[in-house]
């Protein structure tokens, strides 16, 4: 009886090495495996009459844009929705030309904390921010029709710049 249990034992142990045997050992662990990016940084300005704007982004890995978007209006006016400074994070993703993504910002007294979908055209090697039709549902705002997004009367059209740590 003892023998047979140890037989059996002896068995399962060598099945179970020998299904594992071949497999790399590092593939299994997620997060060990790093993708060098290439395109480090880029950074982008745009200026409409006496406002200004500042990109700075980074592509992941994955395909993810993560950056920082900072726009300061010159004038705002008495009773626009605008302030005079609004600075924060962009969390997206290009699909095709178009780069898609939340804009999470505080205006310049940071009281308040905003989440608003932004697109930017890729074109000529500059980004154009678009304007459109928001949506919201269930606490997140959505641009309603991606075809229906005018990127021809941009306020802001970003030109790359060189990254010098600006924020």
């Amino acid at each position: 009886m003892k023998n047979e249990i140890y037989r059996l034992l002896f068995f399962c142990s060598m099945l179970l090495f020998g299904c594992n045997h071949g497999q790399n050992k590092s593939a299994q662990r997620n997060g060990d495996n790093y993708k060098r990016i290439e395109n480090r940084e880029q950074c982008f300005t745009a200026i409409y009459q006496k406002d200004s704007a500042f990109l700075k982004f980074k592509t992941l890995p994955n395909g993810k844009i993560k950056g920082r978007l900072v726009i300061k209006y010159a004038e705002p006016e008495p009773d626009a929705l605008e302030k005079d400074f609004y600075h924060g994070e962009i969390i997206g993703q290009f699909k095709k030309d178009t780069l898609f993504a939340d804009y999470i910002f505080t205006d310049g007294t940071k009281t308040t904390v905003y989440r608003n979908p932004i697109a930017l055209l890729k074109k000529n090697n500059k980004l154009i921010l678009g304007f459109g039709a928001i949506e919201n549902y269930l606490g997140k705002s959505w641009l309603m029709n991606h075809k229906e997004i005018n990127f021809n009367r941009s306020r802001f059209q970003f030109l790359p710049t060189a990254c010098n740590n600006q924020l």
